[in-house]
């Protein structure tokens, strides 16, 4: 398997416990359509912080997949600002030196904020629940 961008064959190596196809030159990793998951999966412990939409604005590319040489799709990682590509046919992911980095801080990022909205929807429903105890006493004692 060659790399998308054009530096020669891609190799094996280890990344989070799974192997890849990697560029020795550019850095740039190739995972198997599984592999994305198993990649964010690495990074948080949050099953939530995994759900929804992974592909985001995707345009046809000019990248070739490297399994079957269709022209591959440029998305937007989970609606950031991160342009990851994908194979059309579904063979897997392209990331660009450095990429799978930054998907392991945007999902950690997105599993804080996941367990800062459901603390802050808890607390305000306690917060309902003591003003509607405080308004059934104030009727009653008059």
């Amino acid at each position: 398997m060659d790399c998308p961008r054009g530096h020669g064959v891609l190799i094996s190596e280890r990344l989070d416990g799974f192997e890849v196809e990697a560029c020795s030159t550019c850095g740039g990793k190739w995972l198997d359509s599984h592999e994305l998951a198993e990649l964010e999966a690495a990074a948080v412990n949050d099953a939530d912080a995994l759900r929804g939409m992974v592909e985001y604005s995707r345009n046809l590319g000019e990248m070739r997949c490297p399994s079957c040489q269709q022209r591959m799709l440029e998305f937007n990682y989970r609606a950031n600002p991160l342009q990851l590509d994908a194979c059309p046919e579904g063979h897997g992911y392209w990331l660009d030196g450095g990429e799978e980095q930054r998907v392991r801080e945007l999902i950690r990022q997105r599993s804080r904020d996941l367990q800062r909205a459901a603390s802050a929807e808890s607390s305000f429903s306690s917060f309902l629940k003591g003003m509607r105890g405080k308004s059934s006493r104030g009727r009653g004692a008059g």
